[in-house]
């Protein structure tokens, strides 16, 4: 079985390879301005770019998603053709938060700015679930004791959690049915916060805070058909899917107009503001400690964007090996964590100060390290910064290739 490792800039994309068949872990990207015009293409467009190829001779493939955020997903709103994938894999996490998820979606969708995080993640959001029936067999929801069959292997997934040990877990799942009037977890003056938003939107458009509550239970809706038995087959989660395509569509004039109103209104553009930013904030840290991680014996790690606290609990656990032969850090290598021992370590630059490789977490590694470097800026990595790459880095071009091997079971022995 082959590794390949595609370079992504602020994201990540694993291919994994046994014949003709393909399990694409990611694929997405998240380019600041100079970078995309550098590449002539938007991120979503340079990371499918990343992947085309691989599809083009009709393989066997199944897609993971690891987390719900473009940056890892974006690469695959390019999927055209029925059925051009087989199945695809999401964190069971996604509809465990599922009414958080709706009222982060529907409220970023109308108060987040053009092209900020926020922005894209509901409207990219919208478009994979809106695409996933039209594009792939099945639509798989995993958590920990579940496994992911590929080429006759499968790989063990290790979080996010079941929801019979929620008393063990990081978060809480949600009420069925449950479309939250406010965000998990908010304090009252996010609370506050919200209301001051309500009542702007309602003055600039009587009524127009129905029509973002009307997507956030479009968006529901369709998170909630994905974890019914009739999922298992994606063409059943259409309905849902073209109900949330109706709902995001009605919503884009209510969001031209508030939008219009704060670049007139310095106040209410503050407002706004201040509201994207904790509302993203407060689903970005419900993101991250519900992403997908998953193994392949000792030889391949995935862990997505969890954080310390998470790796920690699998460590208790007794779920993680000592050494893997590849590991991909978690949050593109922008966190300084404590990992296990790796033959090859993989991480990618980032895009902007502060969100670059840390150089704590490449010397802490045991290993080579794996260096997407899709961006040459001092930003992106500690290390470039300084022009003092260590040895143990390994600069790739435009992907890296390793041999994983066979099953601990069948391996040789030597004698």
């Amino acid at each position: 079985m082959q590794l390949i490792v595609k370079p992504m800039g602020y994201g990540d994309c694993c291919v994994l390879r046994q014949g003709r068949a393909l399990l694409i872990a990611d694929c997405g990207s998240r380019t600041n301005r100079r970078a995309s015009a550098r590449h002539g293409r938007s991120a979503s467009a340079y990371a499918w770019a990343a992947i085309r190829e691989e599809l083009a001779d009709g393989p066997v493939a199944d897609l993971l998603i690891t987390r719900f955020d473009p940056d890892r997903f974006n690469g695959f709103l390019h999927l055209k053709g029925a059925r051009v994938v087989q199945r695809v894999y999401l964190p069971h996490s996604l509809y465990q938060q599922r009414g958080d998820a709706a009222h982060a979606l529907a409220t970023l969708a109308l108060t987040a700015p053009s092209g900020s995080w926020g922005w894209h993640a509901a409207r990219d959001g919208a478009a994979l679930l809106a695409r996933l029936p039209q594009v792939c067999g099945q639509v798989l929801l995993r958590r920990q004791g579940q496994t992911i069959r590929f080429a006759g292997q499968a790989l063990k997934v290790l979080w996010p959690c079941a929801p019979a040990a929620e008393q063990l877990t990081l978060f809480k799942s949600e009420p069925a049915g449950c479309v939250c009037p406010q965000w998990m977890g908010a304090e009252p003056e996010q609370i506050d916060l919200e209301y001051a938003v309500r009542r702007a939107v309602n003055q600039i458009q009587p009524g127009g805070w129905a029509r973002c509550q009307q997507l956030a239970g479009a968006f529901a809706a369709c998170l909630e058909s994905l974890a019914q038995e009739g999922a298992k087959e994606a063409e059943n989660c259409r309905p849902a899917a073209e109900a949330l395509t109706e709902a995001m569509a009605a919503l884009l004039p209510l969001r031209e107009a508030v939008q219009a109103q704060a670049g007139q209104r310095p106040e209410l553009a503050a407002l706004l503001e201040k509201y994207a930013a904790a509302r993203r904030q407060a689903w970005q840290n419900r993101l991250d400690e519900g992403s997908l991680v998953c193994a392949l014996d000792d030889r391949l790690l995935l862990t997505g964007d969890v954080d310390q606290e998470v790796l920690d609990e699998l460590r208790r656990s007794g779920l993680l090996e000592q050494r893997y032969k590849a590991v991909q850090a978690p949050a593109h290598g922008a966190r300084a964590m404590l990992l296990p021992a790796a033959g090859y370590l993989i991480v990618s630059n980032g895009y902007r100060k502060g969100w670059g490789v840390r150089a704590a977490l490449v010397r802490s590694a045991a290993g080579r390290v794996v260096c997407t470097r899709a961006y040459k800026e001092a930003g992106c990595c500690e290390y470039m910064a300084r022009r003092a790459c260590p040895k143990k880095c390994i600069r790739m071009g435009d992907c890296f290739k390793l041999e994983l091997g066979a099953e601990p079971g069948r391996r040789k022995t030597k004698r």
